[in-house]
């Protein structure tokens, strides 16, 4: 006897000849909807109501955006913190650097030394802080190594800035370290530590300048 032809009736089965095939979207959320229609037309995830297509900006809404990073270069803050509450934007490198920059330029009092460069800087902190509105900006550093030397090299060692801190500059102290002593080493002394007022004015500057950003 020849064999008789069924259709399946599986409800898994989803070729075209049964009529019962359900779409794989609607038997389990793990199937993504564009397994059941064409390559071209758009794609959505099972369960989503709406299928999402790049609308590009209309001048409205550019001219938003811009007012908001306008709002945000006045006010230093960015334009998510609209209530001005705690933000932190570091500036530590920027401030490094300009040490390494200004530091070595100091003449001193008497003109005994002239510096050389930066050697090390410490556990260096530079930021702007925004907080309730306010701005502040600060610069906290542990120590900083500054070379000095006498002229024809007869003396030179390092002078090491501790205690930097933008809130309270009056506490910043000096120490001489010696690599080669001079025959008037006390007199390099006094001139090395008669460069406080000029560190704090570099300290200063640094600090206006950050403000500024």
């Amino acid at each position: 006897m020849a064999a008789v032809s069924q259709s399946s009736t599986n409800p898994e089965d989803t070729s075209e000849g049964n009529a019962n095939a359900r779409p794989l979207a609607e038997k389990s959320s793990y199937y993504y909807a564009h397994n059941q229609v064409r390559s071209d037309s758009p794609k959505t995830l099972v369960g989503a109501t709406e299928i999402y297509n790049h609308k590009a900006l209309d001048a409205e809404q550019v001219a938003e955006l811009e007012r908001q990073a306008s709002q945000t270069l006045e006010s230093g803050h960015s334009s998510w913190n609209k209530g001005g509450t705690w933000e932190e934007k570091d500036y530590t490198k920027w401030a490094e650097q300009r040490l390494k920059e200004l530091l070595p330029k100091i003449a001193s009092p008497k003109g005994l030394v002239t510096f050389k460069e930066v050697s090390s800087i410490d556990d260096c902190h530079a930021a702007n802080v925004f907080s309730r509105g306010k701005k502040k900006s600060v610069i906290e550093i542990e120590k900083i190594k500054l070379g000095w030397k006498v002229e024809g090299g007869e003396a030179k060692g390092k002078l090491e800035i501790t205690e930097v801190s933008s809130s309270a500059l009056s506490e910043l102290h000096l120490s001489v370290k010696v690599d080669k002593a001079g025959n008037n080493q006390a007199e390099i002394d006094a001139d090395l530590k008669a460069c406080k007022p000029a560190i704090l004015d570099v300290i200063n500057a640094i600090v206006e300048e950050l403000a500024s950003k």
